[in-house]
């Protein structure tokens, strides 16, 4: 390699965000800046006097073998007189291993998880209180009236503790953190439950869902399941017409809800499943903040799920989940 591309390669790794080291075995021949800005100078020793990591032992194994490793651990900054999460990476063709810190995004994740628990436990609390006394109040009441408006009440406390209950599972879901569970569902419980929660827009546009039923149980997960057939129909009903028509159709392999509405342009089809994306006639149509379709897909690829996609612009969409792939 000439002077030129030496220094060309030099003046790359240098300016690279990850801490790359370059190796003679287990020795250092090269330490970029960013490295440097960790560990300090480093160039001549040996890269397990200079880190101390929780998961080294995978490291010696590799470089010994010579074969590759990705792995994430928790490394000490002498520097920083601390640990620090970083994300490491061997390459034996070429020995070089390559660390990123990916501290900082932990530190967002734990900060979103715990918020979520927090919001979830302050709001469950009260809200237990209140579904207790309602019952209470229910089973000492005679007046029809007052049974009626109590009834409206614990009706909808169950349904805020959904909600709670999805936002806490939603977060978990997008850190990676959710495992699907498989129980019995009770289908035509979950399309009573989601149906009671977008009734109001239903009826301010007066449109006509058609429910087609062919299984009565599913093995699945309840938050997966009812948070993709809510997200699918309020979709559907926020693109479709005033005074048209929503089919769903529901059996032991698959969900699919139809509308006829504005649809979707071939044009815009690649990118609607991207998180925050609507296309120009959606805004025009309805407000939203274009996360519905990116959960949906988001959820099923956690539940090993298949979407099928259909739309033709001013005519309609039709979506299909199928529970195996």
């Amino acid at each position: 390699m000439s002077d030129y591309d030496k220094d060309f390669v030099r003046v790359l790794l240098n300016n690279l965000e990850e801490a790359i080291f370059l190796l003679d075995k287990t020795t250092i021949t090269f330490a970029n800046e960013m490295a440097k800005s960790f560990f300090g100078p480093s160039e001549g020793m040996d890269i397990f006097d200079l880190l101390i990591f929780e998961k080294s032992t995978l490291l010696v194994d590799s470089i010994h073998e010579r074969k590759p490793l990705n792995i994430e651990s928790k490394v000490f900054l002498s520097k920083k007189g601390g640990w620090c999460d970083f994300y490491i990476r061997y390459i034996p063709e070429i020995e070089a291993l390559l660390m990123r810190d990916v501290s900082f995004i932990k530190i967002i994740e734990e900060a979103k998880l715990n918020m979520s628990v927090l919001i979830s436990h302050e709001l469950k609390n009260p809200l237990g209180v209140i579904e207790s006394i309602v019952s209470d109040m229910l089973e000492n009441e005679e007046d029809e009236e007052k049974i009626e408006k109590l009834w409206k009440i614990e009706k909808q406390s169950k349904r805020l503790n959904r909600i709670i209950q999805q936002i806490e599972y939603i977060t978990m879901a997008q850190l990676g953190l959710y495992v699907p569970r498989k129980e019995t569902l009770n289908v035509q419980k979950i399309i009573s439950e989601v149906m009671e929660e977008i009734e109001e827009l239903r009826k301010k546009k007066e449109i006509e869902i058609s429910i087609n039923l062919e299984t009565k149980t599913i093995e699945a997960d309840g938050f997966i399941i009812r948070t993709i057939l809510k997200n699918l129909l309020s979709n559907a009903l926020k693109y479709s017409f005033e005074k048209s028509k929503v089919i769903l159709e529901f059996s032991a392999e698959r969900m699919s809800i139809q509308d006829f509405g504005i649809g979707v342009p071939d044009s815009e089809k690649e990118k609607i499943f991207g998180r925050f994306y609507r296309t120009p006639s959606a805004v025009k149509m309805a407000s939203g903040s274009g996360l519905g379709l990116a959960v949906v897909k988001h959820l099923a690829n956690i539940a090993g799920y298949r979407i099928e996609f259909e739309s033709k612009h001013l005519i309609g969409t039709k979506v299909t989940v199928w529970f195996k792939k």
